[in-house]
Formats: C-alpha cells, sequence, structure tokens
C-alpha cells in the first residue's frame, strides 16, 4: 500500500524532482567554480561540503532520473566533481585538490549505495506482496 502511495507520488512530482536536481547542480557549479572559497573554519568543513553535495546530488538523481544505469550516474557525478576541482585550479584564490576529489567520491559512493539498498529492498517487497 504504502510502496503504491510513494510510487504514485515520485511519478506525480517527477517534473519537480528534475527542476530540484538541475537547481542544486547549479548551486554546486557556482559555489564550486566562483572565485572565493566557502566559507569553513576547519578543513574538515570543505571535505563535507563536498562530500555532502555530491551524496545529495546522487540521491536526487535517482528521483529525477530513474532510468539511468548506475555506472553512468556515478561517472557523470564524478565527472562535475572533476571538473569543479579543474575550473578551480585556474583560479589564484581557490586550489585544485585531490582530497576534495575524494570526498566528492565517498559522497556519491555513499549515495549509490543507500539507493541500491532501497530499491532492492524496495523489489524486494513488490516481489512478496
Amino acid at each position: 500500500m504504502m510502496q503504491s502511495t510513494l510510487l504514485r507520488l515520485w511519478t506525480r512530482y517527477r517534473t519537480v524532482f528534475k527542476v530540484a536536481f538541475f537547481m542544486l547542480l547549479a548551486l554546486g557549479l557556482y559555489l564550486g567554480m566562483r572565485p572565493t572559497p566557502t566559507p569553513a573554519a576547519y578543513n574538515w568543513q570543505a571535505s563535507l561540503y563536498h562530500a555532502g553535495g555530491l551524496f545529495s546530488l546522487t540521491v536526487l538523481s535517482y528521483l529525477a532520473f530513474p532510468h539511468w544505469r548506475w555506472w553512468f550516474r556515478a561517472l557523470f557525478m564524478f565527472s562535475i566533481g572533476v571538473a569543479v576541482e579543474y575550473v578551480q585550479s585556474f583560479h589564484p584564490t581557490r586550489t585544485a585538490e585531490w582530497a576534495d576529489i575524494y570526498a566528492n567520491s565517498s559522497g556519491i559512493a555513499v549515495g549509490l549505495l543507500l539507493a541500491s539498498i532501497y530499491i532492492f529492498f524496495a523489489r524486494r517487497q513488490a516481489h512478496h506482496s
């Protein structure tokens, strides 16, 4: 019952999820590519921004674009993170760091893992119903 309700809501609001995905993508690109870095008092905060941003974008991509294959989704998200670091390397006030790419990758991996677990249990529940 709850599964079918969620599926109907998801289908009904897919356009909203797509708009939200592109808005979050635009915000992430703006914050990542602007000349001044996002304020962070501690180094771990910058890593949290990277991991959290790409985690959120990865999860939202499942809602907006459910037919993407997992490897395409992972590659697309990873490319976004690398592109941001590449642009940062040209700003004199920014630095491109491997730690940021690792943080991006961890956010993507956790997003893919959680979405995969949810999909597995949703299919299992639908199969047993």
